[in-house]
């Protein structure tokens, strides 16, 4: 979730006995949000008793049920509708098939490769993959995918809620324009907070993007707001940015 959204919940735990004899259960409300962590029930069950009386043969049958009351800061539909088709029905437009996980985007080389170093050296070198009409992708989620193969083809779609895995994908196939879009949507657009669009900047480099952030924290407070509670975590080059402000405002 973005740092926006909000999803309240009422929720059911419950743990059954060998041949569910008797069961022990506790309901709750939970709101999860972005910046929060989340470790389970505070107080569930005695640990001796859940081994006695509910563990069959060293397992534990549970059951959980949960309730969404509401979604705050959610698109109307969600997941939106793709904006532009890259399957089945593009197939006689494409020379190559992308596999992402159990999704098949159906492609053109050459419009990719002019964009994408990535996609150039592996479509038009001289690597096995350049010989295959089927190119299995890892480590990227098939939706963000979608998303950023339709910013590519000039569609609208970056947003509060796509421009993070755009974003992600845009740096793990070098495609520079892309996350020149991403950065002026951030800009000009976004409703994201300080603190996260400073983490975006670091991340992926958008220097626009980082001197508009530092240009808006004025004072010691602003800065503990976007210093992470592991400021090892933080870009460099921003983290000494902001310690040089820390000391300019003593």
């Amino acid at each position: 979730m973005t740092e926006n959204q909000e999803i309240h919940t009422n929720y059911t735990l419950r743990i059954f006995s060998k041949n569910r004899e008797k069961n022990h259960s506790k309901s709750e409300s939970d709101l999860f949000k972005n910046d929060q962590d989340y470790w389970g029930c505070n107080k569930f069950i005695e640990w001796r008793t859940l081994e006695d009386e509910y563990l069959d043969d060293g397992k534990l049958e549970v059951e959980v049920h949960v309730k969404i009351n509401k979604m705050v800061g959610f698109p109307e539909e969600f997941p939106r509708k793709d904006l532009r088709s890259f399957g089945e029905d593009m197939k006689q437009f494409s020379d190559v098939t992308l596999k992402v996980k159990e999704r098949k985007f159906y492609i053109s080389k050459l419009y990719l490769s002019s964009h994408s170093p990535y996609f150039a050296t592996l479509f038009l070198g001289r690597f096995q993959e350049s010989e295959k009409s089927e190119i299995e992708l890892k480590d990227v989620h098939p939706q963000d995918f979608q998303y950023y193969l339709e910013v590519l083809h000039l569609e609208n779609g970056i947003d509060d809620d796509t421009v993070q895995g755009i974003l992600s994908v845009a740096d793990m196939y070098d495609t520079p324009i892309i996350v020149k879009k991403c950065e002026e949507f951030l800009l000009e657009k976004s409703k994201k907070g300080l603190k996260r669009k400073l983490e975006y900047a670091g991340n992926y480099r958008m220097e626009g993007l980082k001197k508009q952030c530092l240009d808006e924290i004025k004072s010691k407070a602003d800065i503990r707001s976007v210093i992470p509670a592991d400021p090892m975590e933080m870009d460099k080059e921003i983290l000494a940015e902001l310690l040089k402000k820390s000391l300019d405002s003593n």
